[in-house]
């Protein structure tokens, strides 16, 4: 019999499964769409994870249950939630130890020694560190409508934001304004905040990328609007720590602050300024990776002939 770890990522468009043997020899890397999901019940979401589950156990020609499976679930944004998908998981498949976290969580899992925080920037926004009792605190994430700053939709409504204010300056000749028009293809800037009712946030926060453009041409709303974003992404992490939650490093994930240097930079820069300890770094791999370090994390201490090498 060969003992295997499982990690999963719980994302809002794909699933990531992972397996690893004994010495972290990888067994099986594999994605499927995750369906329906939002809105759906927690018994729901315990069936389709524990398919998949099953489903990847056989791929990978496992002979027994992963001792122990660690998994980053969307939408499950506080403790009680968290513990109620790992019991419904552990009634499911008893042959495995669970732990479910929020999917954000895996970022911070992925640090070495595991003493980060992590900071998604995606779509949305959210940031999540681990407390000295080993619970998990998340700032942020409440969706575009409230929040998101820092995030592609949280962007794209405060650009439209700072739009407005400059019309009702007497002003509508900023380079942002001219994009943000012309983007979201309506007749005059007064139409722009319609269009994020009318369409999905998956559709119009890919526009988040045209107000980096618009800052590197110069325009002053723009700089306004990243400016803003960079204090709300450090207010959220700075949460954290007021919270009680201990990190020296941020870890930092997502579409847009992967791919706009600009933030990251202004954000690490702002980081210093509050700590000049406290580091921010982009992950390196894929999160899932965090689901397999909280797998190990949990294998059951009574048997130390399980636990992987080096733990």
């Amino acid at each position: 019999m060969t003992a295997s770890w499982l990690g999963m990522d719980v994302g809002g468009s794909k699933i990531q499964v992972r397996i690893e043997d004994q010495s972290g020899d990888l067994l099986l890397d594999q994605q499927w769409p995750t369906g329906p999901w939002s809105g759906e019940t927690y018994d729901r979401k315990a069936v389709r994870m524990a398919e998949l589950i099953t489903l990847a156990c056989s791929l990978a020609k496992l002979t027994s249950p992963p001792v122990a499976i660690g998994i980053g679930a969307h939408g499950c944004d506080t403790p009680e939630e968290c513990a109620a998908m790992t019991a419904l998981m552990a009634q499911r498949m008893p042959g495995s130890v669970f732990q479910v976290v929020n999917d954000a969580a895996l970022v911070a899992l992925c640090a070495p020694g595991h003493h980060a925080a992590g900071l998604i920037a995606g779509t949305g926004a959210v940031a999540v560190a681990r407390t000295a009792d080993g619970g998990w605190l998340q700032t942020g994430g409440w969706g575009w409508v409230v929040g998101d700053e820092g995030g592609a939709s949280g962007l794209v409504r405060a650009a439209i934001g700072e739009v407005l204010l400059d019309w009702d300056r007497g002003h509508a000749d900023d380079l942002l304004t001219q994009a943000l028009v012309k983007a979201f293809r309506v007749t005059h800037l007064l139409d722009l905040p319609s269009q994020l009712l009318r369409l999905p946030a998956s559709d119009w926060s890919r526009h988040a990328s045209l107000i980096f453009d618009c800052l590197r041409e110069g325009s002053p709303l723009a700089r306004q609007v990243i400016d803003s974003a960079v204090a709300s992404l450090t207010a959220m992490i700075l949460r954290l720590r007021q919270r009680n939650a201990h990190f020296e490093q941020v870890i930092a994930a997502g579409g847009v602050i992967s791919h706009q240097p600009l933030l990251f930079e202004q954000l690490a820069s702002a980081l210093r300024q509050q700590d000049a300890t406290l580091t921010l770094s982009l992950l390196q791999g894929e999160p899932v990776s965090g689901a397999l370090a909280l797998a190990r994390q949990v294998t059951p201490a009574s048997n130390p002939s399980l636990l992987p090498r080096g733990e």
